[in-house]
């Protein structure tokens, strides 16, 4: 091995005791409260020893703190690295780089809406060439009938949507056992289907990407005219979800369950 090939495998492995120490970091991170020493050192499957004198240093610089019963919880520094990271992450922007790719594979035309006071609004298109609608950037869809406003409904706070429901509520009968069971629907598989019904012509599927608080920030759908995209759980819905799922880890979204 060649003293250049040698170097890129040394690189390529990292340090392996900054790898150890993020173990314990982990375990932090999913851990709903402080841990004492003995716990924390199970779950990182280390030895107490070995583990102290990591959190000894971690502790040095501010990245955990041990309160006074002994047990360990995320300090200052922790804090700063992690306002750092949501400052920096934009997971609008990251969707709308990712939609070209998804209209590739999937060869359907992809949308990118938001929650507005008005509903689903869309903010961004990936089209393919031989689309025609009529929605436009700013367009908002219904809330109850379109697959991006159950979406949405699904992952966001009562107190965000409830109003914006309400007033669609005036201008058009709701089913409210039918849109719950959809939105319940919706929050169990992460995705959401509509018939041409919606915009008119065209089927929909849609999934969600989710905020580091695991509400949504986004949700993406993809249309066509081609009925089989409002199939439940066709090839291009379960990429969809792929891509939202992806999406929201790397938004910092708390683990997402296996869609039902």
């Amino acid at each position: 091995m060649s003293i250049v090939q040698l170097k890129k495998k040394r690189a390529s492995r990292g340090i392996q005791s900054i790898d150890t120490g993020i173990r314990l970091l982990e375990v932090m991170e999913k851990a709903e409260g402080p841990l004492a020493l003995k716990e924390l050192s199970a779950r990182a499957e280390l030895d107490p020893s070995g583990a102290h004198r990591y959190l000894a240093s971690f502790a040095r610089c501010g990245l955990v703190v041990q309160s006074p019963d002994s047990r360990y919880d995320f300090g200052p520094l922790a804090l700063r690295l992690g306002l750092a990271a949501m400052q920096r992450i934009d997971p609008v922007q990251a969707t709308e780089r990712a939609l070209p790719a998804l209209v590739d594979e999937t060869g359907f035309t992809a949308l990118l809406a938001v929650w507005s006071n008005r509903g689903p609004t869309v903010v961004h298109w990936q089209r393919t060439g031989d689309l025609v609608t009529s929605l436009n950037l700013g367009s908002v869809l219904p809330v109850a009938r379109s697959s991006l406003g159950r979406m949405l409904v699904a992952f966001l706070p009562e107190r965000v949507t409830a109003e914006t429901l309400a007033q669609e509520a005036k201008r058009e009968k709701i089913d409210r056992e039918a849109f719950e069971r959809e939105v319940e629907r919706a929050r169990k598989s992460r995705l959401s289907y509509a018939d041409n019904t919606v915009i008119p012509g065209l089927h929909a599927a849609a999934s969600v990407v989710l905020g580091w608080n695991g509400e949504a920030v986004a949700a993406v759908a993809l249309i066509s005219p081609d009925e089989e995209l409002a199939r439940p759980n066709n090839a291009a819905a379960l990429a969809l979800r792929r891509l939202c799922d992806r999406l929201s880890r790397e938004s910092g979204s708390p683990p997402l369950p296996v869609a039902a």
